[in-house]
C-alpha cells in the first residue's frame, strides 16, 4: 500500500486582505503566492485504548473543520479531508485581478486526497448550475452574461493547471500550479459595465464552496484491503475509520487490522444494515459525513467517526484492534464472584447532575445546503415527570439523516441513565473481556445478589496488582435497537416558509388487565384516541426498571374513539410500563398517552381450569385423562371423587405435579361396582386454584 496521500499547497508568503475596487476583487502579486509543491506527512502511531468517554458518545462533540461553513483567508491553509458527501468551503490560496481584462480570480485549496465527485457548485448560498465551466444565469440574471466560470479538480496524485487561469494571469498562474493531491478549485468574475454591476453580482463575488463525494475507502470485506485501486467512495463509518487508521494514523495493517478483520467486515455490515423509514423505504443504519482538519488530534477524529454509528474499539491481547458499530450482541463472556477481586456498585439510579431526559438533536441536512440543524429532540417525558425538571444535552454527530441521529440520542440516553453502573477488578481469568463490548456481569455476595445480567464495557484498564482488568460498566437493556419509525425517527427541520402542523390530542388509557400465556404474558390496554378514520395505532412498554421502550404497531379494526389494543408477550413477576400513540394519515404521530402499569405477577393469579377432562370406567377403576393449563401459576392437578353428584361432599384422590400444557393421567383403581363422578382442578402458586371441572356419571363395572 502506498503512504498517506497528503499532499498541500504551500503558501511562500502571508496573503493579505483583497481589496475591492469597482466591485471586482484585487490582491497580491505573484511574489505572494508562492508554489504549488508535494509535502509528505510523518503521521504519529497511536497506543494503548481508546475508551474515551467521547469514543463511547458519552463526552463532548468533536468540532468541525471552520471550512464546512466559510471560506478562509491564512497565510497557510490548513489540511482538510471529509468522508462521506458533505459540503466544503475551501482555504484561499489566490485572488487576483488580471492586469489585462480585468477579471477577478479567486482560487481555493479544498479537500486534501483524492475525491470520488463533485456533485453541486455554490456561490455563497446560491446553488448554480453549469455548462462546461460556465455558471448560467440566475431568474434575476445574477451570474449573466457568462461572466462565471468556475474550475475544479478531484485531487488526483498529479494534477494539472487550470489553462484559463495560465491566459488570464501570465506569470502568475503556470504549468507548476497543479495542486498535486488536492482538490482545487477557481472561479473567475469577468468585468462588467457599472451599470450591470448590481444584477449580475448582487452579492459581490461570494465564495465557492462543493458538495462531493469525499474520500475514497478501503472496504475490510475486500480480498486485499491494502491496495488503493480497489477503494471506493462510501458513507460507512467503519470503513472511513479504516481508513483514517491505515492513512491518517499511519497504523500498521498486517498487526492491528488484518488480525480481527472479521470484526471489521461485521461492524460494517451493521452500519449498511437497511433501517426501515416511516415515509417508505430504507436507509443505512449509520452513515457518516465526518470532515476534519490534519492538525486535529488524532483521537478527536477517531471519536467523531465513531460517533457516527455509536462504535467502540479496543486492542485486543494482541494489539489489534477490535472495533464494534452499535448494536446489541448476546454476551459470550460471564465475569461473576470467582473472578471478582473488589467492585463498586451503583444501582439506585443518576443524580440530577449527571441524567439526561432531553437530547437536543442535531444533523447535517442537504435539504437544508448541507447545514447543520435541528430535528426533533429525544425526550423522556416520564422521567421529566418524576424529576420534575427538564435536564439537557446536544448531540451533534456528523451525520446525513434526522432518524439517525435520533437513533444515536437514545441509545446515548439509555447509556446514561442506566440504573446500574460500577467498577470491577479482576483476577487474571478477567483477561477474557479483551475485546468485548458486552459481558454478562453477576455481582453476588454474602448470597446476595445486587446484579446480574448483561453490561456495556466503557472503559478498561490492565490491574498491575492482581494480574488481572479493571473496568466501567454499565448495564445494556437487550431491548436497544428496537425501532418504531413511526413514533421513534421524528421530523426532518422545516424547509424554506414550511409551517409545522398543529400538534394532535393526546390519547388517554382508561384500563389494562393481564392474559398469561405459557413463557409469558400479554396486557390488553383499552384507549381513547379522536373519532377519525385514517388512525393507526402504537403502543410501547417495559419492564419499570428498565430505560429503554420496546415498541411495535397495533391494529385498530374498528375505528372511533375507542380502541383495545393488545402487547406482544411481556415478562412475568415484573411490573410492566405501557402507554399508546396514533398516528394520522399525513404522517403526525401524537405525543405518547400517561403510563399505566400492570402488575404479571404469577404468584397469586389462579392457573385456568385444565380441558379435555374425560373419565373411562373398567373392571375395578376408572382412567381419568386431562390437559394441563398453560398458566405460568400452576403448578398441580387435584382429582376428587363421589358417588353423588355433589362436588361439595366429593373426597380428594390424588394431587399431583404437572408439566405445563402438558396432557396428564391418573388411574383410580381398587373401586366397587358402580357409579362413580369425578371433578378435577389446577392448583397454582400461593394456594390459588381454579374452578373444577367435572365429569359425569361413570360406571365401574
Amino acid at each position: 500500500m502506498g503512504k498517506t496521500l497528503t499532499q498541500i499547497l504551500i503558501i511562500g508568503a502571508a496573503v493579505g486582505v483583497a481589496v475591492v475596487s469597482g466591485g471586482i476583487a484585487t490582491g497580491l502579486s505573484a511574489a505572494a503566492i508562492g508554489t504549488i509543491a508535494t509535502v509528505a506527512t510523518t503521521i504519529a502511531v497511536t497506543t494503548g485504548l481508546q475508551l474515551a468517554g467521547s469514543v463511547l458518545g458519552l463526552g463532548p462533540n468533536a468540532p468541525k473543520p471552520d471550512t464546512t461553513s466559510t471560506a478562509i483567508k491564512t497565510a497557510r491553509p490548513p489540511r482538510f479531508s471529509a468522508y462521506g458527501r458533505s459540503r466544503a468551503f475551501g482555504a484561499y490560496i489566490l485572488f487576483e485581478t488580471s492586469a489585462t481584462n480585468g477579471t477577478a480570480v479567486d482560487v481555493y485549496a479544498f479537500h486534501d486526497g483524492r475525491a470520488d465527485a463533485i456533485e453541486a457548485h455554490y456561490l455563497g448560498d446560491d446553488v448554480v448550475t453549469l455548462v462546461s465551466t460556465t455558471v448560467q444565469a440566475g431568474a434575476d440574471n445574477r451570474y449573466g452574461q457568462q461572466k462565471v466560470h468556475i474550475y475544479t479538480t478531484l485531487g488526483q496524485a498529479v494534477g494539472t493547471a487550470f489553462a484559463d487561469l495560465i491566459t488570464i494571469l501570465p506569470g502568475i498562474w503556470t504549468t507548476n500550479h497543479r495542486g498535486d493531491g488536492v482538490v482545487i478549485g477557481a472561479v473567475t468574475w469577468g468585468a462588467v459595465k457599472s451599470k450591470d454591476y448590481l444584477e449580475i453580482y448582487p452579492n459581490q463575488q461570494p465564495a465557492l464552496s462543493l458538495v462531493a463525494r469525499w474520500q475514497r475507502c478501503p472496504d475490510p470485506a475486500a480480498a486485499d484491503p491494502t491496495d488503493e485501486a480497489g477503494w471506493t467512495w462510501t458513507e460507512n463509518p467503519i470503513r472511513h475509520l479504516m481508513h483514517y487508521k491505515m492513512v491518517r494514523e499511519n497504523v500498521d495493517y498486517a498487526t492491528k487490522i488484518a488480525p480481527t478483520i472479521s470484526y471489521w467486515i461485521a461492524a460494517a455490515a451493521v452500519c449498511d444494515a437497511p433501517r426501515t423509514l416511516k415515509a417508505g423505504g430504507t436507509e443505512a443504519w449509520y452513515r457518516s459525513s465526518v470532515a476534519h482538519n490534519h492538525t486535529t488530534a488524532h483521537g478527536t477524529t477517531v471519536a467523531a467517526l465513531l460517533t457516527t454509528c455509536d462504535g467502540w474499539m479496543a486492542p485486543r491481547a494482541d494489539g489489534a484492534l477490535v472495533i464494534y458499530a452499535g448494536k446489541y450482541y448476546v454476551p459470550t463472556v460471564t465475569i461473576g464472584p470467582d473472578e471478582i477481586v473488589s467492585y463498586d456498585w451503583n444501582g439506585v439510579g443518576v443524580d440530577d447532575d449527571k441524567a439526561v431526559n432531553e437530547i437536543i438533536c442535531n444533523y447535517i441536512s442537504a435539504a437544508n445546503d448541507y447545514n447543520t440543524v435541528e430535528t426533533d429532540a429525544w425526550i423522556d417525558e416520564d422521567d421529566i415527570a418524576e424529576r420534575g425538571q427538564v435536564l439537557s444535552a446536544s448531540l451533534d454527530p456528523q451525520v446525513p439523516s434526522w432518524g439517525q441521529v435520533r437513533f444515536l440520542a437514545k441509545r446515548k440516553m439509555a447509556r446514561t441513565n442506566a440504573l446500574n453502573r460500577g467498577t470491577v477488578t479482576t483476577t487474571v481469568a478477567g483477561r477474557a473481556i479483551r475485546g468485548e463490548r458486552y459481558i454478562w456481569l453477576n455481582l453476588t455476595e454474602a448470597g446476595v445478589t445486587f446484579y446480574d445480567g448483561p453490561v456495556e464495557i466503557t472503559a478498561v484498564t490492565r490491574n498491575m496488582q492482581t494480574g488481572g482488568m479493571t473496568f466501567s460498566w454499565v448495564s445494556v437493556d437487550p431491548n436497544i435497537d428496537s425501532w418504531n419509525p413511526a413514533t421513534e425517527e421524528g421530523n426532518p427541520a422545516a424547509v424554506g416558509d414550511r409551517v409545522a402542523a398543529e400538534p394532535l390530542d393526546t390519547p388517554t388509557i382508561d384500563s389494562t388487565s393481564v392474559t398469561f400465556f405459557d413463557g409469558g404474558a400479554q396486557i390488553s390496554i383499552d384507549a381513547v384516541g379522536p373519532s377519525r378514520d385514517d388512525l393507526s395505532w402504537f403502543i410501547r412498554w417495559k419492564v419499570s426498571t428498565d430505560i429503554v421502550w420496546a415498541e411495535s404497531s397495533a391494529s385498530d379494526t374498528d375505528p372511533g374513539p375507542d380502541v383495545v389494543l393488545v402487547t406482544g408477550l411481556v415478562p412475568i413477576n415484573e411490573t410492566i410500563d405501557v402507554a399508546v400513540a396514533y398516528m394520522v394519515g399525513d404522517g403526525r404521530v401524537s405525543a405518547w398517552s400517561t403510563t399505566s402499569s400492570e402488575d404479571t405477577s404469577v404468584a397469586t393469579t389462579p392457573p385456568a381450569a385444565p380441558t379435555s377432562f374425560i373419565v373411562t370406567g373398567g373392571v375395578g377403576q376408572a382412567v381419568a385423562d386431562w390437559i394441563n393449563p398453560t398458566t405460568p401459576s400452576f403448578t398441580d392437578i387435584r382429582l376428587y371423587r363421589n358417588t353423588v353428584n355433589d362436588f361439595s361432599t366429593s373426597s380428594i384422590v390424588v394431587t399431583q405435579s404437572e408439566p405445563l400444557g402438558g396432557p396428564g393421567t391418573y388411574t383410580d383403581t381398587g373401586l366397587s361396582a358402580g357409579t362413580y363422578y369425578y371433578w378435577i382442578r389446577s392448583l397454582g402458586t400461593g394456594g390459588t386454584s381454579s374452578s373444577e371441572v367435572a365429569s359425569g356419571a361413570v360406571t365401574v363395572t
